[in-house]
């Protein structure tokens, strides 16, 4: 799912960078956290339980969102893996689509 845009402005920025092994690709998604409002940054906040004060202006909101987005990183094969799994465990939540 390609995510949500406001006036045509993505807050994703296209970095991908990858090592010289092909086997071990390291993709970095880099997200301009200043080009979500307030609300947003505080609903991150809220939702991931940062460790930063509620009213906190938008600078510092910014600076924990980034931090906390950064310090994750995603394993691409085992999430799809992962997925596929629960889809095919649950094939009466997720019923076919004509596949």
């Amino acid at each position: 799912m390609a995510p949500r845009q406001k006036h045509g402005t993505s807050v994703v920025a296209g970095s991908v960078s990858h090592s010289g092994n092909n086997s071990n690709q390291a993709r970095h998604t880099q997200l301009d956290f200043n080009a979500l409002n307030i609300q947003a940054l505080r609903k991150y906040r809220q939702a991931f339980k940062l460790n930063v004060k509620a009213r906190s202006s938008k600078d510092e909101l910014v600076l924990a969102a980034s931090r906390h987005f950064n310090s994750h990183t995603v394993d691409e094969v085992d999430t799809i893996a992962r997925f596929l799994y629960t889809v095919h465990s649950n094939k009466e939540k997720y019923p076919s689509v004509g596949y």
